[in-house]
């Protein structure tokens, strides 16, 4: 070897040494400010950076990473391509019953219900080969005690480019399910026993009022008859409690039907007005039995509305009857229309009567809701008028509400339909 040759070799070999022991110093830094061996350190330009607080603070926040990690009630694994354990929190512990035995190094899929092993793998391959970041599904995990637990899981990729683990977070929903499987099982027997009271209710219905009609032809016949003049007025008591029971089997039959929804409404273009004046022949008896006189205040343009006949015209009976039976003796009731706004007719029914206490004002349609206990004996009925109107007028797209100022003050029915949109705007024919 020359004399040049051999002064390169040693400078190469040199510059080598240099380069190893410049790593190797690095290296112990790196350990030294890991374990917190080095206070400080001196940049290039003489400025002395202080490293404690930061190594402090730097242990502080693993401790408390470590102490949020292990007080979850999830149960947390690291766990390497190949499925194994790597390491998991407190709470697998807890759960295992295991003390402070770790599964560090054991399968995952050993903790899986076998049936379930191969969808929970699919998850696995498919965070821990990039295909998705995050994977949630749900599997069971027998017990030592031979329980089946039901856990959701989520498979997350851990982000660490070095090494392929994922991380699973899995959360014991069991008794969640059960919660949700037994309130489905109640709800189930709720609906089934409702269908079941409902069929009773309308057959019982059925089967009352089919002799009731007989009776009251009979009765009408008896008092048509001159020779029973003088038992005319018990006669004429007869036919009316017959009328009523006849009312109230109409109402149980119509109460079971809305609350099945069996309602299904035929629309039609319909003359509100005469569907009005119909009505108020139709209850003509029990508005002069009454001592009341109805007033037609029908100023409505637009009163061809879409609706169902005989549904309609149940509700405007159920409406007029209602405030019938609550006016006074020789008091008044009205009937107004008018189109508060263009495409609709409102119909309100108007008593001058006993009111409605603003307590009880949000529950007049209820279903067997007629007040307080004076109320009840006035009205004689099953309090399921209002409710049935409430739900006819809601299957026809119409509203109805209620507005009364207070016991004593008289109350206002008001229901709203859609008119006809060919409908020429007219005045209303006369009273």
């Amino acid at each position: 070897m020359t004399t040049e040759a051999a002064e390169l070799h040693g400078d190469r070999a040199g510059k080598t040494m240099e380069l190893a022991l410049r790593l190797a110093q690095a290296e112990n830094a790196l350990q030294a400010f890991t374990f917190g061996q080095i206070d400080a350190v001196i940049d290039p330009g003489g400025r002395t950076h202080l490293l404690h607080g930061a190594q402090e603070h730097l242990r502080r926040s693993e401790t408390d990473l470590h102490a949020l990690v292990d007080s979850t009630s999830d149960l947390i694994f690291v766990i390497n391509r190949g499925g194994r354990i790597i390491s998991q929190n407190r709470a697998v512990y807890r759960f295992l019953g295991t003390g402070a035995v770790s599964h560090a190094g054991g399968s995952f899929f050993e903790f899986i219900f076998p049936e379930d092993i191969s969808k929970v793998h699919a998850a696995f391959i498919k965070v821990i080969d990039g295909f998705r970041d995050a994977v949630t599904l749900e599997f069971r995990h027998r017990t030592s005690e031979e329980v089946l637990c039901l856990f959701e899981a989520t498979v997350t990729w851990l982000r660490d480019p070095a090494v392929s683990r994922v991380v699973l977070v899995c959360r014991d929903i069991t008794q969640r399910m059960h919660a949700k499987d037994e309130a489905t099982r109640r709800e189930a027997e709720f609906v089934k026993s409702a269908h079941t009271k409902d069929l009773f209710l309308a057959m019982i219905a059925h089967e009352l009022r089919a002799p009731l009609m007989p009776s009251l032809l009979c009765v009408d016949a008896l008092l048509r008859d001159e020779r029973l003049a003088e038992i005319a007025p018990a006669l004429a008591v007869i036919r009316r409690n017959i009328g009523l029971q006849a009312r109230l089997l109409t109402e149980l039959t119509d109460f079971v039907a809305v609350g099945q929804h069996k309602v299904r409404p035929c629309f039609e273009l319909i003359d509100a007005h005469a569907s009005v004046r119909a009505v108020v022949e139709i209850c003509q008896s029990e508005i002069a039995a009454a001592g009341l006189s109805v007033s037609l205040d029908l100023h409505g343009i637009e009163f061809t509305v879409i609706a169902d006949t005989l549904k309609f015209q149940q509700i405007l009976w159920n409406l007029l009857k209602n405030a019938i039976k609550f006016s006074p003796h020789g008091g008044c009731v009205t009937i107004a229309s008018a189109n508060a706004a263009s495409g609709f007719l409102t119909l309100e029914f108007i008593d001058h009567g006993i009111g409605i206490e603003p307590a009880l004002l949000p529950l007049v349609f209820d279903a067997f809701q007629q007040g307080e206990a004076w109320i009840q004996q006035l009205s004689g009925g099953l309090g399921l008028g209002l409710y049935i109107a409430k739900h006819l007028t809601e299957a026809q797209h119409g509203t109805l509400t209620a507005f009364s100022k207070g016991r004593g003050e008289g109350a206002t029915f008001r229901l709203t339909l859609k008119t006809a949109a060919a409908t020429s705007p007219r005045e209303s024919d006369p009273n």
